[in-house]
């Protein structure tokens, strides 16, 4: 339409009909890389949207890996730049009623000015408000007005202008050119010499616009994208940033909704919102970003246009944003599409954006993250709690959540009074701590044992580099001075990482999630799937009983009356013995066709069980005690097969019950164990070495995998390091329980058990049984006869015969409730 003779629009633009007008839509152009499908989304909505309300729709766009440039999107595509001369020249063919700038981003909004000089009729939020939008004096002089605070700030545009504000109103200081985009050029400086720097390669740029700075606030920032009619606003949600400021928007990790800010501070955000969206005359979208700090919300910046953030917050929360956007450009209102104004409170989710980096095809960079932008992409996690989707959201996006190894660690001053809480968090997990001379100081000062790691110059053979190289460290904090500078130990370090795809973690913030989401012992195979074009409009309510069977305690679902999709996930939820309900996992009750009813067990890190002598029992009780059968002999079907459980009464109450386990399963391959058999086809007795001890173990299955020790004293054992190293030694391919016994008498041993899973517990009913298999195995006790287990949270009685193994004890109802996820 620019440069050729013919112009190749006019047949298309005779034939579209006198009565259809005509709406140009801009698109955010060939922007940064991981910038443009974001307002790719909101383009093509707003296509969609005008043509709903039977609108011809242009696209202009000149970004060939995006949906708006392809063909049969809009009425018509220009493939153009988006500059001043071609937009001028399109317009001038198309002859729109209005154009679109606010779905395009800050490419997009540029064009303002000159369209709206030559009489263009911008649709939406007028042209002399996105002006004060961007304008500090005048955006300063409207929060003025408003009684709105920001962060003191001013503009300059030389050197010396620069470091005089910035001494004027305190180190550090957050730098930025006008009309910015994605934070580039956008820097934190703490100290003159990080002023000259900057401003020598900005002014070296030959710039139009001043430089902002603004003081620095280390607080929590939220952002919200809103919807305003020029009278309402519709506040789909507010995000917070796990990171604090100082981090772009597009680097920090966003959750929603947010979870850190009291009702005071959200109500106050929502009034700032509605003054500024009423005060620019916005119609349409804008995007605001704030500070907590100290109790008190700052305005960062306001940007009267779409946000990288609209698509994630439509999908999570339902609304549809650009659709309800582009209809109030039109003059329709927010009341009259059925939404009402402030914040919007329907999603029961909690959804967490988590950025992508693509650092390793990058050479050179610095992977220190900062005001300016730097992620390629970005994942969307969404389940019920913080927790979950932030693990899904982390390992989506690449990070390798290893949960053992060496955590190295290096953080600049202003870092060592949060770090010792960070590295305690990774030494509770098991992590070993590296760390270079200063912060391993402060690491030693706090009780922390931090192994001391040279600096690259003070060591050519040992030190950070080599470390690394090493093979020992699963993740690196490192939070010392960024920079331009290639030769710096810190960018080393940095680059170091990627080469060797270790996470860099360069923010404590990030750190910090990291390590809760290594603690919540989360799996892939333990989070729900959520379909994300059929999401709940609430919460569920679910009905459960907490029972306990020998101090064996669970938590029981009754899915006869109600469906649980992610029983996995609310294992991890609620058998927490300081969070949650509280148990050693969590049983489901549910229809069965070949029994009364099928048992589903849950363990405490929701890897689910086979089988669950404990459990068994009280699920008979709950199911004579709830009406669900009218009989004291029952059959329940369990991943081990069919189990037959008889009932006891005392005074007419059942109190307990007997269950035929079976045939206790001793053939090494089906336990399994990878031994060979001995001469009976067993393994007894067995000497195996574990973790570099010799121990004697007896392996039996009943219907779970058990390893069997006998040992003098169980008391003073520490079943805390032992415990795990048989539940994930090698010879154990589906991990294993591991029962240790001191036999008391030949009806009588005493046991202390742990339970793949769950760890050390009160009671384990299959263990029980297989420790009384395995002490007729060796001689200690008799078979067919009554041998009592003497365990942490009672006594259980067990029969080994030839046809089974009858395990006999105690079923409770502790209480009953519900709870809402």
């Amino acid at each position: 339409s620019t440069y050729d003779n013919e112009d190749e629009a006019s047949e298309f633009i005779a034939n579209r009909g006198h009565d259809r007008k005509t709406v140009i839509v801009f698109g955010s152009g060939p922007i940064r890389i991981g910038q443009g499908i974001e307002f790719d989304y909101a383009s093509v909505h707003c296509v969609w949207a005008l043509k709903e309300k039977g609108y011809d729709v242009v696209i202009v766009n000149n970004n060939p890996e995006t949906v708006s440039t392809d063909f049969d999107t809009a009425d018509r595509l220009y493939f153009e730049p988006l500059t001043d001369e071609d937009v001028m020249n399109i317009i001038r063919v198309e002859k729109p009623v209005g154009v679109v700038v606010a779905f395009g981003g800050q490419t997009a909004i540029k064009l303002t000015k000159h369209m709206a000089e030559h009489g263009v009729n911008i649709l939406g939020t007028p042209p002399d408000a996105i002006d004060a939008a961007e304008d500090r004096e005048r955006f300063d002089e409207l929060l003025e007005q408003l009684k709105i605070k920001r962060p003191q700030g001013f503009t300059v545009m030389t050197c010396d202008e620069a470091l005089e504000v910035a001494n004027k109103i305190h180190y550090p200081v957050l730098m930025r050119p006008s009309y910015v985009l994605g934070g580039q050029n956008m820097i934190i400086a703490f100290n003159d010499d990080d002023i000259k720097e900057y401003m020598a390669i900005i002014l070296d740029q030959g710039i139009e616009n001043p430089v902002l700075i603004d003081k620095y606030l280390m607080g929590t920032e939220l952002e919200i994208d809103a919807i305003c009619d020029g009278e309402d606003i519709l506040i789909p949600g507010i995000m917070e940033h796990i990171e604090r400021t100082g981090i772009h928007s597009g680097d920090s990790i966003a959750v929603y909704p947010a979870w850190n800010v009291s009702d005071s501070l959200i109500n106050r955000i929502i009034e700032c919102s509605k003054k500024l969206a009423i005060a620019l005359n916005t119609k349409g979208l804008v995007n605001i970003q704030y500070i907590a700090y100290h109790d008190e919300i700052y305005v960062i910046e306001v940007n009267p246009r779409s946000s990288r953030t609209i698509p994630y917050i439509s999908k999570v929360t339902g609304v549809p944003m650009v659709d309800l956007a582009t209809k109030c450009m039109l003059g329709e209102k927010l009341k009259d599409m059925g939404y009402g104004t402030g914040l919007y409170r329907n999603s029961p989710y909690v959804a967490v954006k988590v950025p992508v980096f693509s650092f390793e095809k990058l050479i050179g960079v610095d992977n220190h993250l900062g005001p300016e932008m730097k992620s390629t992409g970005e994942v969307l996690a969404v389940s019920n709690s913080l927790e979950e989707s932030l693990y899904k959201g982390l390992t989506a996006a690449g990070y390798k959540l290893g949960k053992k190894g060496g955590v190295f660690i290096t953080v600049r001053d202003s870092d060592k009074g949060e770090i010792p809480q960070t590295a305690k968090m990774f030494a509770d997990l098991g992590f070993k701590i590296y760390a270079t001379n200063g912060t391993a100081k402060v690491l030693h000062e706090h009780g922390i044992d931090a192994e001391v790691v040279a600096k690259i110059h003070e060591n050519e053979d040992n030190n950070t580099l080599t470390l690394i190289e090493s093979g020992k460290i699963a993740y690196v904090i490192s939070t010392s001075s960024k920079g331009r500078i290639p030769t710096r130990d810190s960018v080393k370090i940095r680059r170091k990482t990627v080469e060797w795809n270790i996470p860099c973690l360069t923010s404590i913030d990030t750190a910090n999630a990291i390590a809760a989401s290594i603690r919540s012992k989360y799996t892939e195979s333990t989070t729900e799937i959520v379909d994300i074009n059929n999401m709940r409009t609430e919460k569920q309510t679910f009905e459960f009983t907490k029972m306990q069977g020998c101090g064996n305690d669970y938590i029981y679902f009754n899915c006869f009356d109600q469906r649980i999709d992610n029983p996995e996930g609310l294992a991890l939820n609620l058998s927490d013995r300081h969070f949650g309900i509280g148990g050693d996992g969590v049983i489901l009750i549910c229809r069965s066709k070949v029994a009364d009813a099928k048992m589903r067990m849950f363990n405490l890190d929701g890897s689910e069980g086979k089988m669950c002598g404990n459990g068994i029992r009280c699920v008979a009780k709950f199911m004579r005690d709830n009406g669900i059968v009218d009989k004291d002999e029952m059959t329940i079907e369990t991943l081990s097969g069919i189990m037959t459980v008889s009932l006891i009464r005392h005074y007419g109450e059942v109190s307990g019950a007997t269950v035929n386990m079976g045939k206790a399963i001793l053939a090494p391959h089906l336990v399994p164990v990878e031994l060979e058999p001995d001469e009976n086809g067993r393994v007894v007795d067995r000497k195996v070495n574990i973790a570099e001890n010799d121990y004697n173990i007896t392996c039996v299955s009943m219907g779970n995998p058990h390893a069997v020790v006998f040992m003098n004293n169980v008391d003073s054992l520490d079943i805390d390091k032992v415990g795990p190293e048989f539940e994930h030694d090698k010879i154990f391919p589906e991990r294993v329980n591991a029962e240790f016994i001191k036999v008391i008498d030949d009806h009588t041993l005493k046991m202390r058990v742990w339970e793949r899973g769950s760890g050390e517990t009160w009671a384990c009913g299959t263990g029980a049984c297989a420790a009384a298999v395995a002490a007729v195995l060796n001689g200690f006790c008799k078979k067919d006869e009554e041998i009592s287990v003497i365990l942490k949270g009672g006594t259980l009685k067990i029969r080994y015969t030839d046809e089974a193994v009858y395990l006999t004890g105690d079923a409770v109802t502790v209480f009953s409730g519900h709870i809402v996820m």
